[in-house]
């Protein structure tokens, strides 16, 4: 049974968790307070809440998320997370360009709506150019592109015809006008 203190930081870490758009999980195991510091600032920067958890209360607050098919392998060893609560592509990006350049820290896993990711679809979704904005803007261009195809195909021949009507009309305007 957790102590009352132990509970008050689940419930704090559940409601995170519940709200974050993204989780990034990560090992820094081995990193010095220099390292450490230097890690914080450039999360700061990213605009994500960087902190070291303890994997037993991180597994409980994941489990009253409901959040079960993660890896419980992940709770091995010392954990830290990155929560986001705005682009998850950016957080992912903050997080794998540090990892890539420091020897120490590993990526362990993320947590993106409910769902686990592996370290490699963290370090994939870094990757992706432009950020989440840009995803989404070319989701809407490949489906606008054959929409507005399609508009243009349909409304043609009824187009055609009002110009053919018009046409006529103004012949018609013109033979009175000059009888």
């Amino acid at each position: 049974m957790p102590t009352k203190e132990k509970g008050e930081k689940i419930e704090a870490l559940s409601g995170k968790l519940s709200h974050a758009t993204v989780t990034i999980l990560v090992q820094t195991q081995g990193l010095n307070v220099k390292d450490m510091d230097d890690l914080r600032s450039k999360m700061r920067a990213a605009k994500l809440e960087f902190r070291v958890v303890k994997n037993t209360l991180l597994r409980i607050a994941t489990e009253r998320n409901s959040m079960t098919e993660l890896d419980k392998n992940i709770f091995h060893g010392q954990t830290a997370i990155a929560l986001s609560y705005g682009d998850e592509v950016a957080a992912a990006k903050a997080v794998s360009d540090y990892v890539r350049s420091s020897k120490i820290v590993k990526l362990k896993s993320a947590i993106l709506g409910g769902r686990a990711l592996t370290a490699e679809e963290v370090d994939t979704l870094g990757k992706l150019p432009g950020g989440k904005k840009q995803a989404q803007a070319e989701v809407v261009g490949y489906i606008q592109g054959p929409l507005t195809t399609a508009y243009s195909l349909f409304t043609a021949p009824l187009r055609d015809l009002c110009y053919v009507l018009q046409a006529r009309a103004e012949q018609l305007n013109g033979e009175q006008q000059g009888s």
